[in-house]
C-alpha cells in the first residue's frame, strides 16, 4: 500500500509539472500583422454573391449588420495576414482569427478550415472582412487557439 502511495505522489507531481508547464511556455506569439485592401467593385462575382447571403441572412462568416448591401463601389475588403510563432513544444490546435467589428463593417468571410501551428513553428493566418470604402484598416484582432484543450487568446491591433 506504501507503494501505491508513492506512486500515486509521483503521478501527481508528475501531472502539475506538466501543467505547470503548459501555462509557463504555453504562449504562441504574434510576430508581423499586414493588411491589404481591394475595392469591392473590382470583385463583382464574390460582392453579388455576398449581398445576396446577407439578403437572405445566410451569411456564410460573421454578419455584423442584416441591412441590404448598396452599389460594390461602396464597399473594400480587408484581409488582414498574421504571422503566428508557436514557442511551445506542444501544437496549438484550431487557430482562428476574428476580427473585431467597427461601425461600417458588414461581415468577415468564414475560414471553415480547422487550421494547427505545429510546435515550435511559424504560420500565417488571415481573416477577410467587408468594409464602407471610406473606412480605416485600424482593428482589434482576437486569435484563439486550444492547447492540450485549453483554450487561449491573443489580442492585438492592426494600426496603420
Amino acid at each position: 500500500m506504501k507503494y501505491v502511495a508513492i506512486v500515486t505522489v509521483l503521478l501527481l507531481i508528475a501531472s502539475l509539472v506538466g501543467v505547470g508547464y503548459l501555462y509557463l511556455t504555453a504562449n504562441v506569439t504574434v510576430e508581423a500583422i499586414g493588411v491589404v485592401a481591394v475595392e469591392a467593385a473590382s470583385q463583382p462575382d464574390m460582392f453579388q454573391a455576398l449581398a445576396r447571403q446577407v439578403e437572405e441572412q445566410r451569411v456564410i462568416g460573421t454578419a455584423y449588420t442584416t441591412a441590404p448591401l448598396s452599389d460594390a463601389a461602396n464597399y473594400q475588403f480587408y484581409t488582414y495576414t498574421v504571422r503566428l510563432k508557436n514557442n511551445c513544444f506542444v501544437t496549438a490546435d484550431m487557430v482562428e482569427v476574428q476580427v473585431t467589428p467597427m461601425q461600417g463593417d458588414v461581415l468577415q468571410l468564414a475560414d471553415s478550415s480547422a487550421r494547427a501551428l505545429a510546435a515550435r513553428s511559424t504560420g500565417d493566418l488571415s481573416a477577410t472582412i467587408l468594409t464602407d470604402i471610406n473606412m480605416h484598416s485600424v482593428r482589434e484582432l482576437n486569435i484563439s487557439y486550444y492547447m492540450w484543450g485549453i483554450p487561449f487568446t491573443i489580442r492585438t491591433a492592426y494600426g496603420h
